[in-house]
């Protein structure tokens, strides 16, 4: 019952078949509830008064007292069975005697004028004409004298009856599972939306959805594959106007780097060469963080040995006490080492900013355990507030409004270091309490996401 719900609930064919049978059913109980009522109202006025008229006929040709042989002759020329009961007299023509005690003939009603609303019996030349059901089918008891004459239609019908529902219920289902083949084929084209809605999401601009038929569907695949096509050019615009401005930005700098080498020694020149190379690293991240923040960015893996890379960038960031510890075997990932090392740097980077001058010293701590990767930088600094620690990973979000040499950032690295988390199927967590330090997790997914290079 769940799976039947579930398919109701998420397939479109299903739901709009189930509509169509609801409606089918009520319009075929409508026709049915007409024709019933057309029929009971024809037996009635028309049907009935006839029919009561050839039971007299019948009656008078028996005669009275009943003649049995003419009672059997007319057994064998109509499709009815005979049973007469009175004085000196118990005949049935099939042989066997007629049970009245499994037939109701009332005074008031019974089943068949319960149906057709009318009066039970009626006078025919002083006789009375009572009708009844018995087994599915029809009996009429007339009193004829001291006579009573039982008329059965008799039904050898039923074998076949039975035969005919199951043909009918087997046709029902052929019709409903043509129904919903001819309803799934017809809304293909929505499943086909919806895949290729789920890959342009996931960065597949390039695919474009098949066009089956020449409708509304079809002008809506057309309209999405025109979007498509749009968003794809906006993003290529987009991705060369960013390298242009690298290119237009970072070639001045390089130049003012060159120039400022060729100036005495001074306070101002390191104050300048700072400003310079803040600068560069502004323009280095915000670059990459409109690479990182859509799905539609490209890792470029190739196995990195991670216990390596966070030593190296510990080893090539001055003046720090920062501890490593890592599993004796430790697989070789498949990473893009090129952004994890930016990753590895701005966290590192920022436990030493802030925690560097206080004991224990800031550490790395990386384990490997269920195919899931665990890198967490901790420092033992002031810690953050829990009102900023929502929004440390926002970007240009900074704590602390007032940015000094000292406190230095520019509200960004935490933010690109979640992207790059994210990019490799990750997440990025954080842990703080002032006064006690701030612990940076990434969590890195296991073989679904993170190939092993066995």
């Amino acid at each position: 019952m769940k799976k039947f719900l579930l398919l109701l609930q998420r397939s479109l064919p299903a739901r709009m078949l189930l509509c169509f049978s609801l409606v089918s059913t009520c319009i075929i109980i409508l026709i049915f509830g007409i024709l019933f009522h057309g029929f009971s109202f024809q037996w009635k006025n028309n049907v009935r008064p006839h029919f009561e008229q050839y039971l007299d006929y019948i009656n008078t040709d028996i005669g009275n007292p009943p003649n049995l042989d003419r009672a059997q002759q007319l057994v064998k020329q109509l499709p009815i069975n005979i049973y007469i009961k009175g004085p000196d007299i118990n005949y049935s023509s099939t042989g066997i005697d007629f049970d009245l005690t499994e037939v109701e003939f009332s005074s008031h009603h019974n089943k068949w004028d319960d149906k057709h609303h009318h009066k039970p019996y009626q006078q025919v030349n002083n006789r009375q004409v009572t009708f009844a059901e018995y087994q599915d089918r029809m009996v009429m008891r007339n009193q004829v004298g001291d006579y009573q004459i039982f008329y059965e239609l008799s039904n050898n019908r039923e074998n076949s009856r039975d035969y005919v529902f199951v043909l009918s219920m087997l046709f029902i289902l052929l019709i409903i599972a043509g129904s919903f083949l001819v309803l799934k084929r017809m809304l293909r084209p929505v499943q086909d939306i919806k895949k290729g809605v789920q890959l342009m999401g996931q960065g597949q601009l390039d695919y474009r959805l098949p066009i089956r038929s020449n409708n509304d569907l079809g002008d809506l695949a057309n309209s999405i594959n025109a979007m498509a096509a749009d968003i794809e050019q906006m993003l290529d615009a987009k991705r060369q106007l960013l390298l242009a401005v690298s290119h237009e930005l970072r070639s001045p700098l390089t130049r003012a780097k060159i120039a400022t080498q060729m100036l005495e020694q001074s306070v101002n020149k390191e104050r300048l060469q700072e400003d310079l190379m803040e600068m560069e690293t502004l323009i280095t991240e915000i670059l990459e963080t409109e690479r990182m923040k859509t799905p539609h960015a490209a890792l470029s893996r190739s196995p990195v040995q991670l216990d390596a890379l966070i030593q190296s960038v510990i080893d090539e960031l001055p003046d720090n006490h920062v501890s490593l510890s890592a599993p004796e075997q430790l697989p070789v990932l498949d990473l893009d080492e090129n952004r994890m090392r930016l990753l590895m740097r701005n966290l590192i980077g920022n436990a030493i900013l802030h925690g560097g001058d206080v004991k224990p010293a800031p550490s790395v701590q990386l384990t490997y355990s269920g195919e899931k990767l665990h890198i967490k930088v901790r420092d033992h600094g002031p810690g953050i507030s829990e009102a900023d620690l929502m929004h440390v990973t926002e970007p240009f979000y900074r704590a602390d409004p007032s940015r000094t040499r000292n406190t230095g950032g520019f509200g960004i690295g935490l933010y690109l270091c979640k992207l790059i988390a994210q990019a490799h199927g990750g997440e990025l967590l954080i842990s703080s309490e002032l006064g006690s330090g701030t612990c940076v997790e990434v969590r890195l997914p296991d073989n679904s996401k993170l190939k092993l290079l066995k």
